[in-house]
């Protein structure tokens, strides 16, 4: 019996019997369309939202491992103020697992084709066209000059010398004693960044050690950084820090934007708020 009919013979008006018709549809559809189990974390808008980091990542080539997407997770839910069950600053597996699996008409799990350290961290031929293909139209699309295109890189300096010069002593004397730090194999990484046309960040350097202490910038390049952690090695918050650093010194702006290039081994590159900043 079609709608018209109906309403004639009970009365009903049409468009009161179209709307009942349509709530009763759509609460058995929903009946029938309820999922068992625990409700996903994160509503569709984060979880698109998700989709988007692990895409615009691997576009970038700094592709997300199984772990990276799980900590990217639970930055999201942290910064939102989402509920949720994770802990050790990560989602959990099965976490994932349902992610991947909602979400398999656009992500995947690929594993690399070869053995070697470069092959695994995607450093192939086709990688690097892809890679120069990229840089090429952000490079004509922009019209970057000189000034404009900056390079950043990390390296570890030991305070302690490693190799001792030989000296002159007592012949038959079997061991000779040399000064030396008490802090031997302290390490010290410094976060350096400039242009082609000589336009030198002031540098980040960190300290392996728990404390700063002003002392710590006596002798380094003006407007230089200073922090502090137990390993000496940048971690993902830091390099954040860095990068408001960075921006606050070359000011980046519609009008005048900045390209920023780094090697694939700043894994700290792969967290929310940095990618966020970025876009901004």
């Amino acid at each position: 019996m079609g709608y018209l009919k109906a309403a004639k013979t009970y009365n009903v008006p049409r468009t009161t019997l179209f709307r009942l018709v349509q709530e009763n549809d759509s609460l058995l559809e929903d009946t029938l369309t309820k999922k068992i189990g625990r409700r996903p974390v994160f509503n569709k808008v984060f979880e698109e939202m998700l989709v988007k980091y692990a895409l615009v990542m691997e576009q970038k080539l700094y592709g997300l491992t199984r772990m990276d997407m799980r900590r990217i997770a639970y930055q999201l839910a942290v910064k939102n103020n989402v509920p949720h069950p994770f802990h050790d600053d990560r989602a959990g597996r099965y976490w994932l697992k349902g992610f991947l699996a909602r979400h398999k008409q656009t992500l995947s799990i690929r594993k690399p084709t070869g053995t070697s350290f470069a092959r695994a961290n995607g450093f192939t031929k086709a990688r690097m066209d892809e890679f120069y293909q990229n840089l090429e139209k952000v490079y004509d699309e922009k019209k970057f000059t000189a000034s404009r295109i900056f390079n950043v890189d990390e390296t570890g300096l030991s305070i302690v010398q490693s190799k001792y010069l030989k000296v002159i002593g007592r012949r038959g004397k079997k061991q000779i004693g040399a000064m030396s730090s008490a802090e031997r194999g302290t390490l010290i990484t410094v976060v350096t960044c400039m242009s082609p046309a000589s336009v030198f960040v002031p540098p980040m350097m960190i300290f392996s050690r728990k404390n700063n202490s002003d002392l710590l910038k006596k002798g380094s390049p003006e407007g230089s950084i200073i922090r502090v952690h137990p390993s000496g090695w940048i971690q993902t918050h830091l390099f954040t820090q860095w990068f408001e650093h960075f921006i606050d010194y070359v000011k980046p702006s519609e009008s005048s934007p900045v390209l920023l290039l780094f090697d694939g081994h700043f894994s700290q590159t792969k967290n929310i708020e940095l990618i966020d900043k970025a876009r901004l």
